[in-house]
């Protein structure tokens, strides 16, 4: 009897699967052991701790021990905080007997050197946040630093750059946008052309300040509030005589929504940075985002011509403009194998179209799937969206969160968002989830998720705007931009779609990034939902306990359909 172990990454997450060989459960397991060692120093290994304990251990709130002690009961981890060394190995070790006198079972062996980076491909690096205000990092770091309101924690996110707080919900999302700025500091010979929907955090101001007039910013008037007419009028007043600055007073008519920068050297462009990352507390703190940089002069080229076009442009969203978004830019070759197109928009209306070109091209792409699609999206469109869904039908692996503005009243707003399972899609509401056995997550989330919060903090939970088709498979495809996936940002708004062909790195870097994001929101609408069905409280078992099963009954309870289909096509491609 082995395990078999199957270990993806990126530049932030370790996503871990595990099973026994045969599929079959082991007796007497309690659980799992997931150790990690150092690849280069093979003696120093540690294993990963669990905060669930059993109940003779009378574990206390935010205890925690190794999982050799206190095994996960589970057949999936994603970690981004058990690194010990840049390079890494992970082991599966199932633990049989009984709670205090656990013994090493089968294992998996020591897997394949896991090196985290953000390389993913010949030209490009994915970056990622971790915008997940309700994570556990965050509720003990308010009860430790004594943070009971939003001013406090918004306080603590914005008094240090480099504070622990801020440095966690960044990520390596944070120290790329700094570090683009600070390249440019540092050598005379880069201009960068910015095109920005916000500006608000004082250190990518004062960064764009300090290379002067080869910061080249058009900068949108964001989407101001009823009787206001420009969300960024006092960072324009920072930028003006500092920086080449570009207004774009094009919103309410629609939005300057492009969040790009090119990067010249010498006067050529040879780089582009995209995404979804607005360059803000919210963009890069408490909303999950991407950014990718790409290195190839040719797409550069096309984003600087649209920079350009834009500036050309305005307040308006002229014919010109519109012209010249009517069909992609490319494909460029970005190294030997993998491509790259752009679609800009607005997009020019055409005669009897239902969609543009741009979400056209995007239902052929998913129709075409072959294996699975992943998704992060924010306020979407009917479309892709309904085609993705659909392909679910045909037997595809599809997981996905969708996340919305906030819906109920305006004194008890509540922000809500949609997981694709294996079992369908459904619509969740953050103030309704409280999960059992975490009453320190369930206090916070009950304390920081109405309307006080969302008011201060953003209402965005996941903002970035990504697809990816078949990352395992021939032909993978990765989209991502600053394009919310919508006929209204087709038609109506500055936007970025980047469509990225036959980059397995890079696709398979974004397919952990959406896993990551999915099982964070996964187990609490998994809590909801047990707590509300038929019976819930009446003698019915709990989803959690707060405590670790004491029986091998767990593996048989752990694994459905969902669980099931998770490991058939992670496991498949390990």
């Amino acid at each position: 009897m082995s395990i078999q172990l199957s270990c993806h990454s990126n530049c932030d997450d370790v996503l871990l699967l595990w099973q026994p060989a045969d599929g079959q459960p082991i007796a007497q397991c309690l659980g799992y052991a997931i150790e990690v060692r150092d690849a280069d120093h093979t003696e120093r290994v540690e294993a990963l701790h669990n905060l669930k304990g059993f109940a003779q251990d009378q574990p206390q709130q935010g205890q925690t021990q190794p999982s050799t002690q206190w095994p996960l009961q589970t057949n999936c981890w994603l970690s981004h905080t058990a690194l010990i060394a840049p390079r890494v190995q992970f082991r599966a070790t199932a633990m049989v007997g009984q709670p205090g006198s656990l013994q090493r079972g089968a294992d998996s062996g020591w897997s394949p050197v896991i090196e985290l980076s953000s390389r993913a491909g010949p030209s490009a690096n994915a970056f990622f946040n971790r915008g997940m205000i309700m994570s556990q990092f965050v509720t003990r770091y308010a009860k430790q630093n004594n943070l009971t309101s939003v001013k406090a924690l918004k306080s603590a996110l914005t008094s240090t750059v480099g504070g622990p707080l801020m440095q966690f919900l960044c990520g390596e999302l944070g120290k790329a946008v700094r570090g683009l700025l600070q390249q440019a500091r540092q050598d005379a010979s880069i201009e960068l052309y910015c095109a920005l929907f916000e500006l608000d955090l004082d250190d990518l101001i004062e960064g764009l300040i300090a290379i002067g007039e080869r910061a080249h910013v058009i900068l949108a008037n964001g989407s101001p509030r009823p009787g206001e007419d420009d969300e960024n009028a006092a960072v324009a007043a920072r930028l003006a005589g500092k920086v080449d600055l570009h207004r774009r007073m094009c919103a309410p008519r629609g939005l300057g929504h492009n969040k790009f920068v090119v990067v010249c050297k010498n006067g050529q462009p040879f780089g582009v940075w995209t995404g979804s990352t607005n360059w803000t507390l919210t963009g890069l703190h408490t909303q999950i985002n991407n950014g990718l940089a790409v290195a190839d002069a040719h797409l550069a080229a096309s984003y600087l011509d649209q920079w350009h076009a834009i500036a050309q442009a305005g307040d308006a969203f002229t014919p010109a403009l519109k012209s010249g978004n009517a069909s992609a830019h490319g494909p460029f070759a970005l190294g030997a194998g993998p491509s790259a197109k752009v679609w800009f928009t607005p997009q020019p209306a055409a005669h009897g179209a239902q969609v543009g070109g741009d979400i056209a091209e995007l239902m052929a792409l998913v129709n075409a799937a072959q294996d699975g699609i992943l998704f992060v999206m924010f306020m979407p469109g009917q479309q892709p969206l309904d085609s993705i869904l659909k392909r679910q039908e045909d037997g595809l692996y599809v997981r996905g969160v969708v996340s919305t503005l906030p819906m109920g009243t305006k004194a008890d707003a509540s922000p809500t968002y949609q997981i694709m399972t294996g079992s369908g899609y459904k619509q969740y509401q953050l103030d309704v989830i409280q999960p059992y056995g975490a009453d320190a997550v369930g206090d916070f989330v009950s304390t920081f998720t109405r309307q006080d919060f969302l008011s201060g903090m953003g209402f965005a939970i996941t903002h970035s705007k990504v697809i990816v088709i078949d990352p395992f498979g021939a032909h993978p495809v990765l989209v991502t931009g600053s394009h919310n996936l919508s006929a209204s940002a087709s038609m109506k708004n500055d936007e970025n779609l980047l469509i990225v062909r036959d980059c397995p790195e890079l696709a398979r870097a974004y397919a952990v990034n959406c896993m990551s994001v999915y099982r964070h929101y996964r187990w609490p609408a998994y809590q909801h939902d047990v707590a509300n069905a038929p019976g819930a409280g009446q003698g019915v078992q709990r989803a959690d306990d707060g405590y670790l099963a004491t029986s091998d009954a767990w593996q048989k309870q752990t694994v459905g359909k969902d669980r099931s289909d998770d490991l058939r096509f992670w496991l498949k491609n390990a």
